[in-house]
């Protein structure tokens, strides 16, 4: 699959989400391996001050359009990709959990509350999912070789951590270097949302790309977060991209 940069950072220009889906799993027995990372514009920002950050993003090996500006971004910076699609990562992890179950994919959940993590754990077993392995968020950093060790010896091959941006692309990061036999995706909050304890926007936000918005408007407090945006729209308009 084709990459695509915005602000120096590696992006595969997957025009849906099916396709991407397809480029990751192939028939079950060819499945990528490595980062699979969601972009969005305060990543970026965020990136330009924390070298950490920018190291991981830049040597991820699947950076994947989650956020709507930089959609918007690869769609004005190169026109020939003007039906891509934004993947949204909440869906994108349904759909990777689903086509995991045909297959029947080793997967490990790392993150959320305790739970949280047995209610999707017990979801996803009633889809058929291959389930080799849980671990909540709430450990201490100490004991990172020993959870590591743990995916390493399930023979996971997809792993997916709900621990909130940076926290899980440096676990990741971590995990990968132990035990690099597989494909490891950051999820935030999808587990959340998954078994409906949170709610996303209506569909009618997302169609128009103001998911963002709504997340807002339910959330002031992120507010400061929004800022980020400002700086991200000056490189949009200014073709600094």
């Amino acid at each position: 699959m084709n990459k695509v940069q915005i602000r120096g950072i590696d992006i595969l220009a997957a025009p849906n989400q099916q396709t991407l889906i397809e480029y990751l799993l192939g028939n079950g027995n060819e499945i990528k391996k490595g980062k699979l990372i969601a972009i969005n514009a305060e990543k970026i920002i965020i990136s330009e001050s924390n070298p950490i950050i920018r190291d991981i993003l830049h040597n991820a090996e699947y950076n994947y359009a989650d956020g709507i500006s930089i959609v918007l971004s690869i769609k004005k910076k190169y026109p020939e990709y003007a039906d891509i699609e934004r993947v949204a990562g909440a869906d994108l992890w349904v759909g990777l959990m689903e086509k995991a179950s045909q297959f029947n994919t080793p997967v490990f959940l790392v993150g959320a509350q305790a739970v949280t993590l047995a209610q999707t754990n017990e979801k996803l077993v009633q889809m058929g999912v291959n389930i080799v392995g849980t671990q909540d968020g709430y450990f201490y950093k100490e004991k990172e070789d020993e959870i590591i060790q743990r995916i390493a010896q399930s023979g996971a091959k997809l792993i997916t951590v709900a621990l909130g941006s940076p926290k899980q692309e440096l676990f990741i990061q971590k995990a990968q270097a132990i035990y690099s036999d597989a494909l490891y995706m950051g999820v935030g909050g999808t587990y959340d949302v998954f078994i409906g304890k949170v709610k996303r926007a209506p569909k009618f936000w997302q169609n128009l790309g103001l998911e963002w918005l709504y997340r807002l408007l339910s959330q002031p407090t992120r507010w400061k977060r929004q800022v980020r945006l400002v700086k991200y729209a000056c490189y949009y308009w200014l073709n600094r991209l």
